[in-house]
This record gives structure tokens, C-alpha cells and sequence, in this order.
């Protein structure tokens, strides 16, 4: 059970985290220097990947499962809602694209 959990943590929590983690950086990227939203998209996507592979290793290699969980949970809630407070428009948030 503790290795579903961890896969489960690795998969899912790293995803959650990466998606916040590329919308966030781009939403800064845009506002911040103003470049194009698909430079933007390319730069937050390719650190993306980066971090996702950093931490489905970091899943396995923290000895505890609880502190892997409540980084990941706390992490993806805090890009997550950074990204959509910064910009409006995304499509979780309602607003107008």
C-alpha cells in the first residue's frame, strides 16, 4: 500500500505541482517582461519538466510518505492559486479569455 501511495504521489502530486509551477512562470513571464504568451508557455513548460522529474525522484527517495504528501498538496495549492490570481483569464477562474 505504501508503494501505491508513493506512485500515486509521484504521478499525480508531481503532476499537480508541475502544472501550477509552468502556469505560474509563464502568467510572470508575460507580466513581468512581457514576452509572448507562447514563449511564455515554452519556458514554464520546460522548466515543467524539469521539476516534475526532480520530484517523482524526491517521492522515492524522502523516507517520509507523509512529508511528500503535504509538500505536494501544499505546493500545487499555492501555485495553483498564484497562477489564477495573477491572471484572470485562465480557465479555472471564470473569467474572460
Amino acid at each position: 500500500m505504501r508503494i501505491a501511495a508513493r506512485v500515486l504521489a509521484a504521478v499525480a502530486g508531481a503532476y499537480a505541482v508541475t502544472a501550477g509551477t509552468a502556469a505560474m512562470v509563464a502568467v510572470l513571464l508575460v507580466a513581468a517582461i512581457g514576452l509572448s504568451r507562447s514563449d511564455a508557455l515554452i519556458v514554464g513548460s520546460s522548466i515543467g519538466y524539469l521539476l516534475f522529474t526532480f520530484l517523482m525522484l524526491w517521492c522515492f527517495a524522502e523516507r517520509r510518505l507523509s512529508l511528500v504528501w503535504l509538500v505536494l498538496l501544499v505546493a500545487a495549492l499555492v501555485t495553483h492559486a498564484a497562477a489564477m490570481l495573477m491572471e484572470p483569464s485562465l480557465p479555472l477562474t471564470g473569467g474572460k479569455p
